[in-house]
């Protein structure tokens, strides 16, 4: 009969029950996991901001002048503060800045960070 719903049956609430149980427990595990995760050293994110401003400056500028590289180097890092890149020693794990310093180009360095 159309329309007609029969009542949820104990088997059925179980099994949805197990479904989310096992969604929150793959999204909490993958989270907990993350936090435990080994962060990089503040020399490590130093790298990373310079790798970074160097692809960008890359993807600009295909052969830019050294002299220009060192000057958007210092400027990130002026940008960054006394206190470093403190989001990528926080946020960020070792092996996602190690993806990150390996990336030929900007969009994959950020590919690589969440």
């Amino acid at each position: 009969m159309p329309g007609v719903t029969r009542p949820a049956t104990r088997a059925d609430v179980l099994a949805t029950l197990a479904i989310v149980l096992l969604v929150v427990g793959v999204v909490a595990g993958g989270a907990a996991l993350r936090r435990l995760a080994a962060r990089p050293s503040p020399e490590a994110c130093a790298a990373l901001l310079d790798r970074y401003v160097e692809l960008v400056l890359r993807a600009a500028t295909p052969e830019p002048a050294a002299s220009q590289v060192a000057e958007r180097k210092a400027l990130a890092r002026a940008a960054a503060g006394e206190r470093g890149f403190v989001r990528c020693e926080a946020d960020l794990t070792q092996a996602e800045v190690a993806c990150a310093l390996q990336a030929s180009n900007a969009d994959d360095l950020e590919r690589c960070l969440p």
